[in-house]
């Protein structure tokens, strides 16, 4: 396994862990809490990043290593978790999430991936050729910026409740 690749799967491994306790015990208006009309809820950011454990990362890796001459990826429908998902307890979906990205994580370490395979590239929908080292820096990123998203919604979730202190809080000075 690269070092690129080894960074890559660390952060991974750590975002169950986190989503679980950013998530455990809140309430259900917390979760369902949408901060501006069109943005995610915390429950809908789960049953996405479920989704896409499915959908798209490791497909996308497969694609990538695989030996088919066809390296289009597929578009990704970012709500097919909510449609998925729809109905699922968030502890259900957070499990669900879990035991998704422990099994890709597997999968990923078994793909031993070199620094010459970090070069192999493929086609997606938008932006043209990526490369294998963009897709894994990119999911990565993605966990990254969601548990963000998680975070900020939580944060003006309670905004309101929190009087003059509200003065303090970056997040909430333009909300």
């Amino acid at each position: 396994m690269t070092p690129m690749t080894s960074e890559v799967q660390h952060v991974l491994e750590r975002t169950p862990a986190i989503l679980r306790a950013l998530v455990e015990g809140a309430s259900g208006a917390a979760l369902e809490f949408h901060e501006t009309d069109g943005a995610w809820s915390p429950k809908q950011v789960l049953c996405h990043l479920a989704e896409a454990e499915i959908t798209d990362w490791m497909p996308r890796i497969e694609m990538i290593l695989g030996s088919n001459q066809d390296k289009r990826f597929a578009p990704l429908d970012r709500e097919g978790g909510f449609v998925r998902y729809a109905g699922w307890d968030i502890a259900d979906v957070l499990t669900e999430f879990e035991r998704l990205r422990h099994s890709n994580m597997t999968r990923l370490q078994q793909f031993g991936i070199t620094e010459a395979a970090l070069e192999r590239t493929a086609v997606h929908p938008e932006f043209s050729t990526v490369t294998l080292s963009q897709l894994l820096a990119c999911w990565a990123t993605h966990d990254l910026a969601h548990i963000n998203q998680i975070t900020r919604s939580l944060v003006r979730h309670w905004g309101p409740s929190v009087g003059p202190w509200r003065k303090y809080y970056r997040l909430l000075a333009d909300y």
